[in-house]
């Protein structure tokens, strides 16, 4: 980033922009449900869950949701990515090289990083000065020192940059001052990674333990980001709610999640859900949430600049993210479920 554009960066503030309206909250409207269709076969040809919709394996709800929600086997999303794996106060984890390097060369994640971010600034769809900053992510600056190699970091939070600052500030900088010719532009920051787990869990009412019938209402408030002028559009946070028989249902269900680079589709906004599930003799019924995506294993790739010596570093991070499915419109999809009681 030329010295120019990186004073008239101002680094962006996660929390505080979610105060700000930044990020505007609404009910999510985009909770899937799955197991309301005709019923599906397993590979042995019995039914795959039984006729009133519920799934009583964990490999049929993926094979649903394989068929509803499609991921890819390998991701890229823009930024500092929101869904990067946090503890219960939210702090980042220390996913170390250690977990990573043996699924995916940092370098090549590198090369990665500069082909997504290529495909990205070819993209009309895409503002002219993001564009421009993903641009600066593939190449660089025309007037800095390019670096030797790659800075290759031992985990997650190991991440301070030439500027004292960690890359979590870094990636969220963007200029805002409307007066500026680098007005929009962000600092080019990409996640890249390969698929871990789809469809994570994402919390599960308290059910019932024999015959008997299950109601549940779900809503969920959503918090996305809207502004195109602040910056990458990573992601957001959804927090789901159960309420009804046995609804009670643990923190584990809120998660935040970026956008794939490549995504044209956003969650939407729409009407609470109501379900019921019919629980026969010998049975458990319950209601899962299953998260719209896919965790992926791999690096934060950042471009940044030491403004005292205009030297350029590449520098890879590593980091687990969930990835939101590029083509799906909602976060969450609850699963009507029956066990052995």
């Amino acid at each position: 980033m030329s010295t120019q554009l990186q004073t008239e960066l101002t680094p962006g503030r996660r929390k505080s922009s979610l105060v700000a309206g930044a990020l505007a909250t609404a009910f999510l409207t985009g909770i899937s449900l799955i197991g309301t269709q005709t019923p599906a076969f397993a590979d042995d040809g019995q039914p795959a869950k039984v006729a009133d919709g519920t799934y009583e394996s964990d490999q049929d709800v993926l094979a649903a949701m394989e068929k509803t929600d499609p991921v890819n086997s390998a991701e890229s999303s823009m930024g500092y990515p929101a869904g990067v794996d946090k503890d219960k106060d939210g702090n980042v984890k220390a996913f170390t090289l250690a977990d990573v390097q043996g699924k995916y060369d940092p370098e090549q994640a590198v090369k990665d990083a500069q082909a997504a971010a290529t495909q990205y600034a070819a993209d009309e769809k895409h503002s002219a000065p993001l564009r421009e900053s993903a641009k600066h992510l593939a190449d660089g600056w025309s007037d800095a020192t390019k670096p030797s190699g790659t800075e290759i970091r031992q985990n997650t939070k190991d991440s301070s940059l030439s500027g004292g600052q960690s890359a979590e500030q870094y990636c969220n900088m963007t200029n805002k001052d409307p007066q500026s010719p680098y007005y929009g532009q962000a600092a080019p920051c990409m996640f890249v990674g390969k698929v871990d787990e789809k469809y994570p869990q994402r919390g599960a009412s308290d059910g019932l333990t024999g015959e008997g019938k299950l109601t549940y209402k779900v809503t969920a408030s959503v918090a996305d980001e809207q502004s195109t002028t602040e910056g990458w559009q990573v992601g957001g946070k959804i927090t789901p709610t159960i309420s009804g028989d046995g609804a009670s249902v643990g923190g584990e269900a809120s998660f935040t999640y970026s956008y794939s680079s490549t995504s044209t589709t956003k969650v939407q906004n729409t009407r609470e859900s109501d379900v019921e599930i019919n629980v026969p003799q010998g049975k458990k019924g319950y209601l899962e949430g299953r998260a719209n995506g896919a965790t992926y294993t791999g690096y934060i790739v950042v471009r940044d600049l030491d403004t005292s010596t205009n030297q350029e570093h590449v520098v890879a991070i590593p980091a687990r993210v969930f990835i939101q499915a590029p083509g799906s419109s909602s976060s969450v999809t609850w699963v009507k479920r029956l066990t052995g009681a």
